[in-house]
């Protein structure tokens, strides 16, 4: 489906989707006050102690190996604190959109569960990579690995004639998810993705990041985040953590590489550190209450 320059037409493809989620309010909420440099701790704190749920979940997030602070962390105020504001957001966020998309298709539930472990897999490896690279935003990684290929989730669960048309020529070619999207509906999961990351008014390094995680060299501005989230993409694939759609490894792209300047040495380690890490967060985020 596409429109008369030969450019898939999200718009009238998405339309299709009567109850795409939205955001909850309370997230959009944490949103504002983030944004608000007036905003305090304690503002963001009564927010999200309103919600026991999010308040379980931050909390157990901040105590969790993710962080490995000494001490216990025990009230909201004091996460928050030593959290950051846009730290907490992006963790909240998490979470938040796994309940989004939860117990809604239980046919289909194994594939979306391996779906969802390959995208925890992708944030994992994007933390740890992010790590080597002392890049000083570890969730913003781990927030674009989970939801580089939330496309693919929304395929699946609303999109399920395209979706089951793609998988069969996946499975009897033996190619990329993304190679048979492009032959069979000129549109891909990282079209769907940006789409989504636009509806739900996503941070642009985010989106950036969905978009283009297969191409990383068009990401632009943002070129270094959607290397390492496509390099994590590679690793997580390698390691069989989950499944992406399909049974390929994609192809690393030489620029990403050259840009993110680590050493071949380091690979090995990445990927051990992809492992002793992968469980613990997918007990987290799977079994939040």
């Amino acid at each position: 489906m596409k429109n008369e320059s030969g450019i898939p037409d999200l718009t009238r493809i998405v339309g299709r989707i009567e109850d795409l989620p939205t955001l909850p309010r309370t997230f959009l909420r944490i949103t504002e006050l983030v944004n608000n440099p007036r905003s305090s701790a304690k503002d963001l704190a009564k927010v999200v102690t309103d919600d026991q749920v999010l308040t379980v979940r931050l909390l157990r997030l901040v105590n969790s190996s993710f962080y490995g602070f000494p001490q216990k962390i025990s009230t909201v105020t004091s996460a928050i604190v030593l959290l950051g504001f846009d730290a907490m957001r992006n963790l909240l966020l998490t979470t938040s959109i796994f309940d989004l998309f939860s117990n809604r298709n239980r046919k289909g539930r194994l594939r979306l569960e391996k779906l969802w472990d390959h995208s925890l897999g992708c944030a994992v490896g994007a933390k740890v990579i992010g790590n080597y690279l002392r890049y000083d935003k570890i969730e913003e990684l781990f927030v674009s690995g989970l939801l580089h290929d939330i496309g693919k989730i929304v395929e699946m669960l609303f999109l399920p004639k395209d979706f089951t048309k793609v998988t069969s020529m996946v499975e009897s070619r033996d190619i990329l998810m993304v190679t048979a999207e492009n032959y069979i509906l000129g549109y891909t999961h990282a079209d769907i993705g940006k789409f989504l990351a636009e509806k739900w008014n996503l941070p642009p390094k985010l989106e950036s990041v969905i978009a283009n995680h297969h191409q990383p060299g068009l990401s632009e501005r943002f070129l270094q985040e959607t290397a390492i989230v496509h390099l994590a993409d590679i690793l997580c694939r390698a390691l069989n953590m989950g499944s992406g759609g399909d049974r390929k490894i994609p192809p690393l792209d030489r620029e990403a590489w050259e840009i993110l300047e680590l050493e071949l040495s380091t690979i090995g380690p990445i990927l051990e550190e992809m492992e002793s890490e992968f469980e613990d967060v997918r007990q987290f985020v799977r079994h939040s209450p």
